[in-house]
């Protein structure tokens, strides 16, 4: 299965200490993947390079997006065109995804994943 992960996202283990890419493997095997975008937002994080060094630890491929459009929008284009599921916590996004038909998993009390 095939996952876009959301800046958000990307930051819980180091923000947290859950193992998100442990518990993604409940959903078949992961694929796992990002936006430019994310990598720009995680500039702006305390966890800048705890997560880098995570995501390439993890193998998370880089998905380049168009230029000067919203990550949000890019993460629900991207997901629709190549068929991914959008982790995220940002509940506005989770929102929009929903009513666009875009799966979304988000992390539950700070341990498990649940699919909306």
């Amino acid at each position: 299965m095939k996952f876009l992960l959301d800046t958000n996202f990307l930051i819980i283990p180091a923000q947290f200490g859950t193992d998100v890419f442990e518990l993604l493997t409940e959903f078949g095997k992961p694929e796992l993947f990002t936006l430019n975008l994310c990598l720009e937002e995680l500039k702006k994080t305390p966890w800048e390079r705890l997560t880098k060094e995570i995501i390439k630890k993890k193998g998370i491929r880089i998905e380049d997006t168009l230029e000067g459009t919203p990550t949000d929008f890019e993460l629900g284009r991207i997901a629709k065109e190549k068929k991914m599921v959008v982790c995220t916590q940002d509940r506005e996004l989770i929102s929009r995804l929903k009513l666009e038909k875009v799966p979304v998993i988000t992390l539950r009390q700070g341990k498990y994943l649940i699919r909306l």
